[in-house]
């Protein structure tokens, strides 16, 4: 019974490689890996929403620690679609995307998404930005906020 024991758990794993090693039915090789093609990638130029911003950048300069910057960012959907703005996403806390469009906005639409950054604690050569998620083509637009933080150091 005890030697019964001892060979159950190696046939088991025994039989487990059989399952995993891929000699026995021949290789597998990237030619047998497919993905779907979404449907972005296979759909015609026409009949998809398009986000277009009057501007995707804003250069602070140069800001005083502590300051506030605030950018509206104007777009137009000219696609042929309603355009669904699904998420507003900053890189970090200090950079915010708000007041933003809910609702879909018709071909021809406007609308406008509200940046803010908080430099309070952040001295120094600053890069942010806010990615905006939606149905359009493309799917996504990066807004970026660049400047420098100047201001007393710490030690003041």
């Amino acid at each position: 019974m005890r030697a019964f024991l001892l060979i159950l758990p190696l046939a088991a794993l025994l039989t487990g490689c059989l399952l995993t090693d891929h000699k026995e039915g021949g290789d597998v090789g990237t030619d047998d890996i497919r993905f779907p093609v979404t449907g972005y990638e296979d759909g015609a130029a026409d009949g998809f929403p398009e986000i277009t911003f009057d501007s995707t950048a804003l250069s602070m300069g140069r800001i005083i620690q502590g300051a506030r910057v605030e950018k509206r960012f104007r777009f137009t959907n000219t696609g042929d679609k309603p355009l669904v703005l699904s998420a507003v996403n900053s890189t970090c806390g200090c950079t915010v995307g708000k007041d933003w469009p809910r609702e879909p906005i018709k071909p021809g639409g406007e609308g406008e998404i509200t940046v803010t950054f908080d430099s309070e604690g952040r001295p120094g050569v600053q890069h942010k930005s806010v990615t905006v998620v939606s149905n359009a083509k493309p799917p996504s637009t990066v807004l970026t906020l660049t400047g420098e933080v100047v201001g007393p150091s710490a030690s003041n």
